[in-house]
């Protein structure tokens, strides 16, 4: 049985992951997206054809004719053959699926699917069992969906796209079980130039039975931060293994003497402050050991042999490189003189400021290390903050001074991912935030990897401070 695959669109609110790759070759633990959809398909697709568009040549060239089999060689032609069609325009996946015709016999049946998500491998299989079908989800939200109504025996009754008052909650999730009958149905155009296959659908229900299989899992991937949660679903459910990680340094600014503190915290480095019943700095390392990036460097200052001191009292961070600056260089300064020697991109985290950031997500917002990277972060109250702000490519386009007046906004949380060239023709001295990044931003050479985790704290201040012990002592 063929597997037809829509890979051939831009995916534009994947954006910036989608600068320069096709979303379906995201990497997710080490691999293509699409390579992780492949795999998990019954055996009982024996051919795919992939449609491709936006930057498809990518995908042919990394998959090429054949996916191996499990324990198999692609060149020695064991798995599935694959086919490539391409889509010149992105009209719509109707017009992608009608280039497929030519490829299948009258009354053949086939498996097709969205490149977009994860799914069941034993939902998948079952739905093969059906002449007609297609998988759903039940959800507690089913506006923002194609929403189909069922009798008593799973037979489809009505199919509705986003509606505002649903009839049921099961929606859509992209893969259906089809035959060469679906073409019988016309499509029509819509008024954004684009056709769409839920029109054959509709028209197909009504001639011809046409169930649901409800699958166990299903994991939507429409942003860049469902990346993330696709990797730790993979882990658990597949038993992968997360991307080895520990060739790519990770420097940590930790020389800052934090005269904004509360008085009687000034007596030792920001980063030595108590949170929760350990250092700010331990908090740092361990989140980043936590996800496997252990080439750490310290970037030290005021005090540094009290810091120096505190690493040796454990064999875990005893290992650690740092450098200690003479003098106050300022981040970029600072950054520089720690980054000494690296040739390749780099993870930069200022000292006082903690967050869960996913730091493999840091990494894929690059490109492969063709962008800088910054992590930003929407706050509701952002009137003691400079504000990022980006263009439709998700490119950051400006950085803009503190505004009294601004009630929320996207702000640096200070957590990078920097190529070594950027700090040529430097001086010693000099600001990251006001030197580097607006340059860095007007050449189209910056990024920002929205956090969306569980929390930020910036720590230089008694009110931040009394905050960030507040939320770690829960």
């Amino acid at each position: 049985m063929k597997a037809i695959l829509l890979a051939g669109g831009e995916g534009k609110r994947m954006l910036p992951l989608t600068l320069e790759a096709p979303k379906p070759m995201i990497d997710v633990l080490g691999k293509p997206l699409l390579y992780h959809i492949i795999r998990t398909l019954p055996d009982e697709i024996t051919e795919i054809v992939i449609v491709i568009g936006y930057k498809g040549d990518q995908i042919r060239q990394y998959f090429g004719d054949w996916f191996p089999a499990e324990g198999g060689s692609a060149s020695g032609g064991e798995g599935r053959k694959i086919t490539y069609i391409r889509q010149e325009k992105q009209i719509g996946n109707a017009d992608a699926l009608a280039l497929c015709k030519p490829l299948l016999k009258s009354g053949e049946r086939f498996l097709f699917m969205f490149c977009d998500d994860l799914h069941s491998p034993k939902a998948i299989k079952k739905l093969l069992s059906y002449e007609l079908g297609t998988l759903v989800k039940e959800h507690p939200d089913p506006r923002r969906f194609g929403v189909f109504e069922v009798d008593a025996n799973d037979r489809v009754i009505s199919m509705e796209e986003k509606p505002e008052y649903p009839k049921s909650n099961l929606v859509a999730v992209g893969v259906y079980i089809l035959d060469t009958r679906i073409f019988d149905y016309k499509v029509r155009k819509m008024v954004n130039g684009e056709y769409f296959m839920t029109d054959q659908i509709d028209q197909l229900i009504k001639d011809h039975k046409f169930v649901v299989e409800r699958t166990d899992f299903w994991h939507p991937i429409g942003y860049p931060h469902d990346i993330d949660k696709a990797e730790e679903l993979l882990r658990n459910r597949q038993h992968l293994s997360a991307t080895d990680r520990r060739h790519i340094p990770l420097i940590i600014l930790a020389g800052g003497r934090g005269t904004r503190m509360p008085a009687h915290e000034q007596d030792k480095p920001k980063v030595m402050v108590d949170i929760g019943g350990k250092p700010l700095l331990q908090h740092q390392l361990d989140l980043a050991m936590q996800q496997g990036f252990t080439n750490i460097r310290l970037a030290l200052g005021y005090q540094a042999q009290s810091v120096i001191d505190w690493l040796k009292q454990d064999h875990m961070y005893s290992q650690f490189e740092y450098i200690v600056e003479t003098k106050p260089l300022g981040t970029g300064g600072a950054i520089k003189l720690a980054a000494q020697g690296l040739k390749d991109p780099f993870i930069a985290i200022n000292g006082d400021d903690i967050a869960d950031v996913n730091y493999e997500g840091l990494v894929r917002h690059s490109s492969g290390g063709t962008y800088n990277v910054v992590t930003g972060m929407e706050i509701v109250d952002a009137r003691a903050y400079g504000l990022i702000e980006c263009d439709e490519r998700k490119k950051i386009c400006a950085f803009k001074e503190k505004d009294p007046s601004a009630a929320k906004g996207i702000v640096n949380i200070g957590h990078y991912y920097l190529k070594p060239e950027i700090f040529k023709d430097t001086p010693e001295v000099f600001s990251m935030e006001r030197d580097i990044f607006p340059k860095l931003a007007e050449r189209g050479e910056l990024v920002m990897m929205k956090h969306m985790g569980n929390y930020w704290f910036g720590c230089g201040t008694p009110e931040t401070l009394a905050a960030t012990r507040e939320y770690f002592s829960k």
